[in-house]
């Protein structure tokens, strides 16, 4: 018998899976080959560890000595998000916005202006009440209410931009242009 050929089965015969007469080649070749023996009793080793694995003892103050180990390690530098680059975004954005309906059909920007201004209504109407929700939310949360209140006047000052922009300085700007 080869050594690949007696290598292949070495996990069957520690498994007791062969039949006897090559459970019987098997030995015979161990008994010939030191090389084998040794690929053999390596294998015979990991078999037995795999077998009965145990729990590694940790010793009692372990979770105290590494929480002490975290807490020693600098801390991560953690960046502000770019609000800057955020808002500038934003605002070219919606002049982008802007200047595409400029390129809209007139028809089309009428029917528009007019959703627009409706839209708009709608939206005042509706700003009383957000503007007390975001004067309450301003009193509880201190300083993220600020920040997010602001981000929501521009919003909203971007928003009544477009509309204006739309409903109103477009229409203006056309007759302008036809005359």
């Amino acid at each position: 018998m080869s050594c690949s050929s007696s290598e292949a089965l070495f996990e069957r015969y520690l498994d007791g899976t062969l039949t006897p007469a090559r459970r019987a080649h098997v030995r015979a070749h161990l008994r010939t080959c030191g090389r084998c023996t040794g690929v053999f009793e390596e294998l015979r080793v990991v078999d037995a560890l795999l077998a009965a694995p145990s729990a590694p003892e940790l010793p009692p103050n372990f979770t105290f000595a590494t929480m002490a180990e975290v807490r020693a390690l600098p801390r991560p530098h953690v960046s502000s998000p770019p609000l800057l680059a955020y808002l500038v975004c934003y605002l070219v954005a919606a002049w982008l916005i802007v200047g595409a309906a400029f390129l809209i059909e007139n028809a089309t920007m009428r029917v528009l202006g007019a959703v627009a201004l409706d839209v708009s209504r709608q939206a005042a109407r509706a700003l009383g009440g957000l503007a007390q929700a975001a004067g309450r939310f301003v009193g509880d949360a201190g300083t993220l209410g600020v920040v997010f209140t602001l981000a929501l006047a521009v919003g909203i000052s971007v928003a009544l931009a477009l509309v204006v922009g739309v409903a109103v300085v477009r229409p203006r700007i056309a007759a302008r242009l036809r005359s």
